[in-house]
């Protein structure tokens, strides 16, 4: 890979990079918001997540049609360090590791969004559950009744 290649695949990677920071946030605020049952605002942001999904399908064409342009099509990024030029290697190091490193925090943070999700759910069904199974009902004089008979008078017995 020649120097020209190189600091196009960087520029390249520099915005690819902004993207990510900018996912990553997001996905982190999105995390804090599922902690706290924010739903209004879960349910505002599906417009924002699922811009940045057209946003990054759109990056990843245009980065697939750039390495292509280049002669580099398919190579991976260890592959791309290696090729590069001695002086631009730090830098597009750099690049690569951020990205490998805001991917990664992106997919951690939504598997534990998924868990907390999965687990208020259930915490969910077992409190529905046991209100329904467990409510007692009690006559005026604290004996309490076992079934509900609507047979006598406008409200049944209680």
């Amino acid at each position: 890979m020649n120097a020209e290649t190189a600091k196009e695949v960087i520029a390249y990677m520099e915005k690819y990079n902004k993207h990510f920071e900018a996912l990553s946030a997001f996905v982190s605020e999105k995390r804090a918001k599922v902690i706290a049952d924010e739903l209004t605002w879960l349910l505002d942001s599906l417009t924002a997540e699922q811009k940045f999904i057209m946003e990054g399908n759109d990056l990843e064409a245009k980065r697939l049609a750039l390495f292509e342009k280049l002669g580099i099509a398919g190579k991976k990024a260890r592959e791309l360090i290696d090729e590069c030029p001695e002086e631009l290697r730090p830098k597009l190091t750099l690049e690569c590791r951020a990205m490998e490193q805001y991917v990664q925090h992106i997919k951690e943070t939504n598997a534990d969004i998924i868990d907390i999700i999965e687990r208020k759910l259930s915490v969910q069904e077992k409190l529905i559950n046991r209100t329904h199974s467990t409510a007692s009902t009690y006559t005026g004089r604290g004996v309490k009744v076992t079934k509900h008979n609507t047979s006598g008078g406008f409200f049944g017995e209680v």
